[in-house]
């Protein structure tokens, strides 16, 4: 089946890869709405679940939040903000590789796909306003 390549698509990709915060698709659908006054909500969430599904973007599955999404398609891990609710990369020098999580995975019996990491806690912004108010 071709899947046509919309206008309301590219307008969505294009939010995606000019945005490297992590958008959730309230946050999409607003920006899609600033530049298609008639781009429908269900438009964007439709598109943003194809999109994910197809692998052209990544669905970041908060714990307790709203999913937000990220066109970083390489092995990466998140950091949840306790205070803020922003989503961060987490930075190179502190990842783990997955090759070493699928290999504890396996002496333990289990055949690992995927995975996917979040840290949470207060980024530098949150932690310093929770030490200058206390």
């Amino acid at each position: 089946m071709q899947v046509r390549n919309t206008a309301q698509r590219k307008i969505i990709l294009d939010i995606m890869k000019d945005n490297f915060s992590h958008p959730t698709a309230e946050e999409i659908y607003e920006t899609a709405r600033s530049i298609d006054g008639h781009i429908s909500r269900g438009t964007v969430y439709r598109n943003l679940g194809f999109l994910s599904d197809t692998g052209e973007i990544l669905k970041i599955r908060v714990p307790n939040g709203s999913d937000h999404y990220d066109c970083s398609l390489h092995e990466h891990h998140h950091f949840c903000c306790d205070g803020c609710s922003r989503l961060f990369d987490v930075p190179d020098s502190v990842k783990v590789k997955a090759s070493k999580i699928s290999g504890l995975m396996s002496r333990e019996g289990f055949t690992l796909n995927s995975h996917n990491l979040i840290f949470t806690g207060l980024c530098p912004e949150c932690s310093n306003k929770n030490t200058q108010g206390k």
